[in-house]
This record gives structure tokens, sequence and C-alpha cells, in this order.
């Protein structure tokens, strides 16, 4: 996570809240909080009033006093009782309810940045971490605004009050009483650095548990075919220990205060009683002004037995807000233009003018010149990591050049709003995602409105209708989380067909059929022909069978264009790409061998079409 801060941009301060983003969220609230307090602190200076009355009773009972008097005592005492429960339930409800509303706010918005982040950050980012800061420190965050903002200021609000009112009563008896405060100010001190520090070690912990487990959880077809289980279960294993110990460290310190404020609450309890004891007898003070000092005692001795749960709560509510706070700052590297210009009118030509792209500090891309023009499909082909998928994702802006600008009909694509821009491009990248939801909804994900028309046709295309029969519900079947029901094959005719209802002007197609076999592929590169005339469409792939039906091809080398022209023209020049389309040739031959092996398996007992270990997912070509 932190190289991900790291390599993302900082935002600059915000005009409130001193620099932290989370400080605005409490100001909007700032009138509920006032009158939380204003509450609170009612609520305090009422629950010190009663031992005034209990002075006065006491020093009535010792000259003699009769029952109506007692009871007009004991009524004041439950009145202020009464006065003391609403102001305490007030304050607390509106505290504590906008802490709720605080939380609700902030993951709304959390949530919202995340999504406005690009993937520079989230490469150096770990899903585990991202997790445990939108779910444990939010959580902990509520807490910090509510209760535990509460229980500090209540404390604050009775220590102070409850000493001004010891040194009315007896300025040598408050200071003896006082006495074990710069111990205990030390000891708060040294608890509280030390929680913190324990904390923040709990929650990285606490992420690197979660990726460990979504990691468990996403790849285990991969560990169960490996036989790996024993393996995971050992890592987590020691992850969960390296957990469990640190979680023991930080409730050591976070108990270790409790123990300390009882102690010194002990012993200044006694030295009270004997220095009080003595003034009462020597008639210095009153009985009644004894058990009233006494009282307060009592009550700021309940107060400090409560700061170790409370500076747990705080160094928490600290550290969360500081890790929430961290993503709330980070600037994407790819933002939306301050004055965003409209799409122009044009047919979708894409240019590519001395663009050089880095990544991770090494340039992919070097001083790159290309122009596909309008309604044409231009290809791309080369070695892994000559900079394909670089072109795919400057172009939707999935990263921007350090040099050089990339337009569509000559507007630079940093100049258009972020969703205009993508409304004029669907790309399917390499890795095909789907939700765990039906496979409707993941192919209308782009445009929700689309016809079952629409997308029948766009099924059809992708050569996804003939898997429809396998499943129960044909289009409505809910496929699981990333799709894991389907094929390696059936998930990129999925996202294809997704790319193909958006219906947009401009079509990428990033390695986007690497996993269907060859024969589905022609079937599908056949239909999509009549969907790219009239389209501009950057053609990405490793098979030259998908290459050949380009206007034109481009062989990239080291970031830059090694050889270009049409398919036969960069056979008759026999260079980098005739000796490419020549190893394809002898693979392709080798597939179709394997798949009439696959299919006389079909009629011979014991042999059967081969499986990815790693994906589930079979080599047979209607399901690939």
């Amino acid at each position: 996570m932190a190289g991900a801060i790291d390599a993302a941009h900082r935002a600059p301060a915000p005009p409130r809240g001193g620099g932290n983003p989370i400080v605005r969220y409490v100001l909007r609230y700032r009138w509920q909080y006032a009158l939380g307090f204003v509450a609170l602190l009612a609520a305090s200076l009422t629950a010190l009033l009663p031992p005034f009355i209990l002075r006065d009773a006491v020093d009535a009972i010792e000259g003699g006093t009769t029952r109506g008097e007692l009871a007009r005592f004991g009524a004041m005492i439950l009145g202020l009782a009464v006065i003391e429960s609403v102001a305490r339930f007030g304050s607390r409800l509106l505290v504590s309810g906008t802490a709720y509303r605080l939380q609700y706010d902030l993951r709304n918005d959390l949530a919202d940045h995340l999504l406005t982040l690009d993937q520079r950050f989230y490469v150096g980012s770990r899903t585990g971490d991202l997790m445990s800061r939108a779910t444990q420190d939010l959580q902990w965050l509520r807490d910090f605004t509510g209760p535990t903002l509460i229980d500090v200021t209540r404390t604050v609000v009775m220590l102070i009050l409850g000493l001004g009112f010891l040194l009315t009563i007896d300025v040598r008896l408050a200071l003896i009483a006082m006495a074990y405060l710069p111990f205990v100010s030390a000891a708060v001190a040294y608890f509280e650095t030390e929680v913190e520090r324990r904390y923040l070690q709990v929650t990285r912990q606490f992420g690197e548990l979660a990726n460990r487990v979504q990691e468990s959880i996403s790849g285990v077809r991969a560990v169960k075919a490996h036989a790996l289980e024993d393996i995971e279960i050992a890592w987590f294993t020691r992850d969960n220990e390296e957990m469990m110990g640190r979680s023991l460290t930080l409730a050591r310190y976070t108990s270790g205060l409790f123990p300390v404020m009882i102690l010194a609450s002990g012993v200044s309890t006694g030295l009270v009683l004997w220095f009080g004891g003595r003034d009462v007898v020597s008639g210095r003070i009153t009985i009644g002004e004894f058990v009233q000092f006494g009282t307060y005692l009592a009550i700021l001795a309940a107060q400090l037995s409560a700061v170790g749960w409370i500076i747990a709560s705080w160094q928490q509510g600290i550290v969360s807000w500081g890790r929430v706070s961290e993503v709330l700052r980070t600037v994407p590297t790819v933002d939306e233009p301050s004055n965003p210009r409209p799409p122009a009118e044009g047919g979708g030509e894409l240019r590519f003018e001395g663009v050089t792209a880095s990544f991770e500090g090494q340039d992919v891309l070097h001083d790159f010149d290309l122009v596909v023009p309008a309604g044409d499909t231009m290809a791309v082909v080369g070695a892994t990591g000559s900079g394909k998928t670089t072109l795919a994702n400057l172009l939707v802006r999935l990263a921007d050049p350090t040099a050089g600008r990339v337009t569509i009909d000559g507007v630079d694509v940093r100049e258009l709003a972020l969703r205009d821009l993508r409304d004029l491009v669907a790309f399917v990248p390499q890795e095909s995602f789907l939700f765990s939801d039906s496979l409707r909804d993941n192919i209308a994900f782009g445009r929700p409105e689309a016809t079952d028309e629409e997308l029948a046709r766009a099924v059809a295309t992708s050569q996804l209708e003939n898997d429809l029969v396998q499943f129960a519900d044909g289009l409505d079947t809910v496929i699981g989380e990333r799709g894991v029901t389907l094929s390696g094959g059936q998930k990129q005719r999925a996202a294809l067909a997704r790319a193909l209802v958006k219906d947009a002007p401009i079509l990428v197609l990033d390695d986007a059929l690497s996993h269907v076999d060859t024969h589905t592929e022609e079937g599908i590169l056949r239909r999509l022909r009549a969907y790219m005339a009239d389209r501009t469409t950057l053609l990405i792939a490793h098979r030259t069978s998908t290459l050949r039906s380009a206007d034109e091809i481009v062989l990239l080398a080291e970031g830059r264009i090694a050889e270009r022209g049409t398919h036969d023209q960069l056979i008759a020049l026999d260079g980098a790409y005739a000796r490419l389309y020549r190893e394809q040739q002898h693979v392709e031959a080798s597939e179709r061998g394997a798949t009439d092996v696959e299919a006389s398996a079909v009629e011979t007992p014991g042999l059967e079409p081969g499986i990815d270990i790693e994906t589930g997912d079979t080599s047979e070509g209607g399901a690939s």
C-alpha cells in the first residue's frame, strides 16, 4: 500500500480541516456536535452537583434534622439524576448518531474515490489492505468520532470541574489528592505512544491476513490442482499467529494503564483519608465537607480508571484516521480535465503523436507515432513487453503518456471528460472480469438499457450463443464470483459481447480471443467484420490468424514500430512478422491435430479432452 501511496501524487492541503480530509466531514456536522457537547457539558456539571447536597445532608444529620428535610435532599438528588440522564441521552444520541452519518458519508466517498484512482495505484496496493481500511478502519473511525469522543470530552470536563470543586473545599487537601497526577501523566504519555504503535502493527497485520484469505479463496482451484492445501494452511496459520501475537501485545498495553490508575487512586484515597480525617477531628473542615471531598475523589477515580480504555480507543481512532486519510489524499495520476472539451464530430481517427510512456520508471513506448484512419482496423502484434497493451491503456486513459499525446478526431484524450472518452471506446482487456451476477447483466453492464434484440445480436456475434444450452437459465444464469462457472473462453466471449452491446464508435480488442480455439476465433472474426466495417478498431493479438483481416498491421519491438504493412506485404518482407506467422502456422497445425485426437477420444474410453489445471478451462472448441 505504501508503494501505491508514494507513487501517486498528493493532493494540496484542503482549505479547511488542517490538511486532513476527514476533518471536513466532522465540520460538516459541526452544529450537531456542538449541541451534543453542550448537552454533555450539562450532564457532566449536573453529575457533580449531588456532592454539594450530600454535604448539606450530612451536616444537617449531625446537627439534627427532620424527615421532611431529608426527603427534600433525596428529591433534589433524584431530580439531578433525571436531568443528568436526559442530558447524557441527548448528548449520546446527537454525537453517536452523527458518527453513524459521518461513517455513511465517508464510506460512500471512499468508495467513489477508490473508483477514481488509476491502475498505477492498484498495482502497488493489496486488496486485503484496502478492504481493511474500508471496513475495520471505518468502524474504528465511527467509534472515534462518536463514543470515544464523548468519553474523552466527558473525562476531561469531569476532571477539570472535579479538581476545581476539590480546590474550593480545601486547597491543601486537594493538592495532596492531586500529588499523583505527574506520575499518572507520565504513564499516560508512555502508554499512549505504545498503544498507537502497537495498534498500527495490528492493523497492518490484519491487512496481510485479509489479503492472504482473499488470495487463497480467489486461487482455490490452483491450490487444489497442485495439492497445496497444507502449504496454504501453514501460511495462513503463520500470519494468524503473528496477528494473535501483535493483538496480545496491544492488549497488554491497553490493559496496563488500568491497574496503574487503580493503584494511584488507592494511594490518593489513603492520603486523603489520613489527612482529611485529621482535619475533621481538628475542626478545620466539617464531616459534610469531608464526605463531599471523598465523593468527588471517587468520581474522579472512576473517570481515571477508564483512561486506559479511552486512550486505547483514541489511539485506534487516530491510526485509522491516518490510514483512511492516506487513501483520500491520494490523487490519481489520471485525472479529470478542469475544462473538458466535447468530443469532436468525426469517424474516430486515432493518432499517437510522439508518445513516450513509462511503467515503474522504465519506458515502454519511445517517441511513438501511429495514425489509425477512421473506420479502419489496425492490428498490433509484438513480443511480450513490446508496448501493445500500453497503446490500449493510453487510448482509454488507464495511463497517460509522459511525453506526446493521443488524440481522437484531433482532440487530445486528456482534454475529454473521462466519461465522454470511455463512451467513445468499447474496450476488451486481456483479463476478462465478470461480476457475480447474471450473464445478461454482465453483458449489458456498459448499456443497461440495451434491448433483448441487441443482446442477442452481441451474443451471436461473440459465438456465446452456442454455450447457452449448457446453462439452465440461459442468459439469466448467475455465473458466480469472477464468472467462476465459466471457462476462460466463455469469459472472453462474454466480455466481447459486453463491448459489442456498448455500440461505441471505437473498438479496442487487447488479445481478447486468446482463450478460444482457432476454429471458434475464425467464426467470431467473420461475424465481427460486419460490426467493424464502420468502426475504428485497434486489434491487439498474438495469433497471426487474428490479424490477417486487418487493413494494416504494425509489429512492435522495444516500444517502436519495427514493421508495418498488410499481411501480404509483411509476409513478402520476410522479416520478424513472417517468422512469427510461420511459427503460428506450426502451432495452429498442432492445435488442429490435438482437436482431432480429442474428437476420437469421445468414442475411445479412458481418453478425455485436455484440461488446464490452473483455471479448470477445457481446450474444447465450443467451451474454451
